[in-house]
């Protein structure tokens, strides 16, 4: 074989060869990156595995809610505070925003669509075990101290009716922080 034709077969395989011949590149997507953040200007800034928390309340039982305005099943939380100035202000309270429960507006709706419990809400206590009732200003102030904080409250159901029917009891609450 002369040297013109071998030089012409290498060319021609290279040519042909996936992804040697093909100069032109190949772009997919390859999904999405969302960075969700905030500057504040304020004494401490939320821990970022509390800004979006779940408090897991479990499962209970219907005849655990013998009448209306029964509670049961406190489930402790707390919401942690990172680098705090207390030079800048020294208490914190949290404002608990979200639905109230249409048959008793002391605590938060619970169950969400076809499938929810009915005549259950939820309530939430500060550190004193004082109720905070949705969407209202609070009454109680936690003192801050340089540094870390935990601020600690407890979830519990409550009966809103008299027979409670079975069915998803998650809720969805808001907080504020409100400084002094």
């Amino acid at each position: 074989m002369p040297l013109n034709n071998i030089i012409k077969a290498l060319f021609l395989g290279l040519i042909f060869s996936p992804g040697i011949g093909n100069a032109a590149n190949v772009t997919i997507n390859g999904g999405n990156i969302k960075f969700h953040g905030q500057v504040v200007a304020a004494p401490c800034s939320v821990k970022a595995d509390d800004i979006n928390k779940i408090v897991e309340m479990g499962q209970v039982r219907t005849n655990n809610f013998p009448t209306k305005g029964t509670w049961y099943d406190p489930v402790a939380f707390q919401i942690h505070l990172e680098d705090c100035d207390t030079t800048v202000r020294s208490t914190v309270a949290l404002r608990f925003d979200g639905i109230s429960d249409a048959n008793d507006p002391q605590v938060f709706e619970a169950g969400y669509g076809a499938g929810a419990a009915q005549g259950i809400g939820l309530g939430i206590f500060d550190y004193t075990g004082r109720l905070l009732v949705p969407n209202t200003q609070p009454k109680n102030y936690f003192p801050l101290t340089d540094g870390e904080n935990v601020l600690h409250f407890t979830a519990k159901y409550r009966s809103t009716l008299d027979h409670v029917k079975s069915g998803d009891a998650s809720g969805t609450v808001w907080f504020k922080m409100i400084y002094q």
